[in-house]
């Protein structure tokens, strides 16, 4: 994948997960059974858009992980999906979302 067509996608899930968001919240404040069923399109962009950046070294440890993940990603993600039914899910997935927004401008900064 280019880097346009990665900055193209970071802006368009980006644009999905700023529709989400609020409604995500709202559901998850009044405790609404279907919060389990709305939060998993959010988790399915976050992973597939982070799957499709490039990987890299990290210099010091010399282990591989993808551009765009924010740190301790894959624990991260792994919690929001065992605890999809607390409030702490979507807590976590917006904090990742934030991140992940942070490491694309970065990217954009450097090419």
């Amino acid at each position: 994948m280019t880097y346009e067509q990665l900055k193209e996608n970071v802006q368009q899930v980006l644009d999905i997960w700023e529709q989400q968001q609020p409604e995500l919240e709202k559901i998850y404040a009044v405790n609404d059974p279907r919060k389990v069923e709305l939060i998993q399109p959010a988790i399915i962009q976050l992973e597939s858009l982070i799957e499709q950046s490039e990987q890299m070294e990290n210099p010091h440890t010399g282990t591989r992980h993808h551009v765009l993940a924010p740190n301790n990603y894959e624990e991260r993600i792994e919690f929001i999906k065992h605890q999809k039914n607390s409030h702490y899910a979507v807590i976590q997935l917006t904090m990742l979302y934030d991140e992940m927004k942070k490491k694309a401008a970065r990217l954009r900064v450097q090419q």
